[in-house]
């Protein structure tokens, strides 16, 4: 994966086959850190489940053999000299925290953060995904049923999704700096 909008992606698939009502994703930036806590209240997991859920050669899913995407965001984590935290209780869903130094050279570059809350926000099965970017005293926060609200069945249109990536994507460069 190039980035870490892709990587968390992949992640919230996760969440999404755990059959999540909602999905909250929390990143937060420091000077040194950049964090992201991706909760859910899905089926969760138990603690053999759990324990073997990091490891890239176990995976829930019958299509394939190998479980990559925790796997990976742990490897990278520690990488750049973070942390990786994953808890889960069953029927009360998952949280997975991770932190990555993000001036390390292994950092990946954060990707497009507009598209990745687009592309999670108009799965078919999100029913409500909430998405807060903070630094410092800044905070942005995008929230699906908010949208749903505000721009009915026209959310999933090309013109609105384009509009609300670049507004998403300049909010969050004007609190970068």
């Amino acid at each position: 994966m190039d980035d870490l909008a892709t990587y968390i992606i992949d992640l919230t698939q996760n969440a999404i086959r755990a059959h999540a009502k909602h999905i909250q994703l929390t990143m937060h930036e420091t000077d040194d850190l950049l964090s992201f806590m991706l909760t859910d209240d899905g089926c969760g997991m138990d603690e053999m489940t759990l324990k073997k859920a990091s490891s890239p050669y176990f995976t829930t899913r019958t299509t394939r053999k190998v479980g990559l995407g925790l796997s990976m965001i742990d490897m990278v984590a520690k990488q750049t000299d973070g942390s990786f935290m994953l808890e889960s209780k069953p029927q009360e869903g998952t949280t997975l925290s991770v932190s990555f130094h993000h001036q390390h050279i292994d950092m990946p570059p954060l990707g497009n953060l507009g598209e990745m809350v687009m592309m999670i926000a108009i799965h078919q099965d999100v029913q409500d995904f909430t998405f807060i970017y903070q630094k410092k005293n800044q905070s942005y926060k995008f929230s699906l049923h908010e949208m749903k609200n505000m721009f009915g069945s026209t959310l999933h249109t090309y013109s609105v999704m384009d509009a609300m990536i670049h507004y998403i994507n300049q909010e969050i460069t004007k609190m970068r700096g």
